[in-house]
C-alpha cells in the first residue's frame, strides 16, 4: 500500500502545481477560447491547489508509508489509518475519473482525457489494494483478504489445531 499511498500523493502534487503557478495555462488549455482568469478563478485555483497539496501529505503520513514513531516501538506492520486512507483516497480517484470522463466527452480536451487516464489507473490500483490488502507476496503469512480465493492451507491448519471436533 506504501507504493499506492506514495503514487497518489505524486499525482495530487502533480495537479495542484500548475494550480498554483498559473491558473492561466490551464485555462487556456481547458476552456474552448483563451481568456484571462477572473479573480475569483484564481482565488479557487490556488486554493484547490493548497487543498491537493494537503491531500498529498495527509495520504502519505496516514497511510503508514511515512514511519512516525521508531522502528523499535513499532508493533504493526501497516499503520490503522492505511484501510481507511485508501479508501478515502480511492472515492477520490473514482469521482475525480467520472467528471474528467464526462468533461472529456463533453469538450473533447486532451488535458480532461489524460486526467482521466491518470485518476482511473489510480482508482484501478486503490481498489486492488482495497480488495487484496496491498500484499505484495503470494504466500505471505501477513494478513490479506480470503475474497475471492478460500485459503484451504489455513483451514487444514486449523482442522489440525481443533483436532477434528468441528469441520470447517
Amino acid at each position: 500500500m506504501e507504493a499506492y499511498a506514495y503514487s497518489t500523493s505524486a499525482w495530487l502534487t502533480l495537479q495542484s502545481i500548475p494550480l498554483f503557478l498559473s491558473p492561466k495555462l490551464l485555462i487556456t488549455l481547458l476552456s474552448p477560447e483563451a481568456r484571462l482568469p477572473t479573480d475569483l478563478e484564481t482565488y479557487l485555483s490556488t486554493t484547490l491547489s493548497l487543498t491537493l497539496l494537503t491531500l498529498s501529505a495527509l495520504t502519505i503520513l496516514h497511510s503508514g508509508a511515512l514511519p512516525l514513531t521508531s522502528p523499535a516501538l513499532e508493533r504493526e506492520d501497516h499503520s490503522p489509518y492505511a484501510y481507511p486512507t485508501t479508501l478515502v483516497t480511492t472515492t477520490y480517484h473514482i469521482l475525480s475519473t467520472i467528471v474528467m470522463y464526462i468533461q472529456y466527452g463533453r469538450l473533447g480536451s486532451v488535458g480532461f482525457g489524460l486526467g482521466m487516464v491518470g485518476s482511473g489507473a489510480l482508482t484501478c490500483w486503490g481498489i486492488w489494494c482495497l480488495v487484496f490488502g496491498g500484499s505484495g507476496e503470494a504466500g505471505g503469512k501477513e494478513r490479506v483478504s480470503g475474497w475471492p480465493f478460500r485459503n484451504e492451507e489455513e483451514r487444514r491448519i486449523k482442522r489440525e489445531k481443533m483436532g477434528g471436533r468441528k469441520r470447517l
